[in-house]
Parts: C-alpha cells; sequence; structure tokens
C-alpha cells in the first residue's frame, strides 16, 4: 500500500473511531498513531523529520590574524554555532556527522597590501579558490555546495605562508556550513 493510500485510509478510520471515542486515552492514541504516520515517509529509515537540534550546522570566526602552518589549515577559533558538533576549532575541520547535500562559506581578509590564495578543501581536494591581492585591505568570499558522505572532511586552507587578517573586535575572516538536504 502507498504512503498516500495509508495515510487516507488513516484518516478515514480516525473518522470513524474519533467519532465513538469514550476516553481522552483512546483519543490521544489515535492522534499519536496519525502523526506518527503523517512524519513517516520512508518506511525503511524511519521518521526523515530533522529539527533545529538535528540538523548539522556551524559558524565559526577568526579573532586575530593567523599563518597557518604546513597544512595550511585555517583554524577558525571562535565557534558561534556547532549543532552535532561537526566543526574542530583545534583542528579548523568540518566533519560530516550525518551524509547529505551542506552549504558552506566563508569570507576572508588579506593583511594590508599582501596577497592571499584561500581554498575550500572537500577530503584534501581543492574544491573552490579565492585569489587577493590589492594595495590595501581585500575581502574574498565564496558558497559551494557539496555532497558529503558521513565522515567527509571539509575545511578552508591557504595556499603558501600567507596571513589572514581579523581581529575579535571586528570579525574579518569566518567559515560556516549546514545541510539543506538529506
Amino acid at each position: 500500500m502507498s504512503y498516500y493510500t495509508t495515510v487516507l485510509t488513516l484518516l478515514f478510520l480516525a473518522e470513524i473511531v474519533m467519532g465513538s471515542c469514550d476516553t481522552k486515552l483512546g483519543c490521544s492514541l489515535l492522534s499519536d498513531l496519525l502523526e506518527m504516520a503523517m512524519k513517516h515517509k520512508s518506511p525503511d529509515k524511519g521518521c526523515q523529520c530533522l529539527s533545529r537540534t538535528t540538523i548539522p550546522a556551524f559558524q565559526s570566526m577568526l579573532t586575530q590574524p593567523q599563518t597557518p602552518g604546513d597544512k595550511g589549515v585555517i583554524k577558525f577559533d571562535k565557534v558561534v554555532t556547532n549543532i552535532r558538533k561537526g566543526y574542530n576549532p583545534t583542528t579548523g575541520i568540518f566533519t560530516a556527522p550525518i551524509a547529505g547535500v551542506y552549504q558552506f562559506s566563508y569570507t576572508v581578509m588579506t593583511q594590508p597590501g599582501k596577497h592571499l590564495i584561500v581554498y575550500l578543501s572537500h577530503n584534501n581536494i581543492k574544491q573552490q579558490t579565492t585569489w587577493l591581492k590589492g594595495t590595501s585591505h581585500e575581502t574574498g568570499t565564496a558558497i559551494t555546495i557539496l555532497n558529503l558522505k558521513k565522515g567527509d572532511q571539509v575545511d578552508v586552507k591557504v595556499l603558501g605562508r600567507d596571513t589572514i587578517n581579523s581581529n575579535s573586535a571586528d570579525i574579518l575572516s569566518w567559515f560556516s556550513g549546514y545541510l539543506i538536504a538529506q
């Protein structure tokens, strides 16, 4: 029986039973059953309902200038949001807690008059590059959508030994991501 046929049948039976419910408990149980049926869309996967406490999402900021080491990973140290604890500020790496389609974005600022090449990395593979060079501070932003498996890693890296500008008073560089579809 298809999902929609099941829901329509339950609604029809609910109308019959609700008219003959003698107790609040019976009606409450039927109401709960209907609610579960409406949420349950995939018999093999259970309820697919995500909430604001289960959707992986993070927002992290850089509070001081940083020149990343050999691996080039920028460690955005101030975590504002980290639902499902996917982002690690110690390593600068987001690890997908569940599979799905994610959107990531970052903004970086150069030191005055310096160049900066930054890229988003998915499992150590370069995805998108931002190149900045100017006579003053330059800011670059990138947004991308990636299809991740559980455990995939995403980070922002610097090519070379350039310095990313930021400070604790005016957050100038940040990195964020969130699940948009399962």
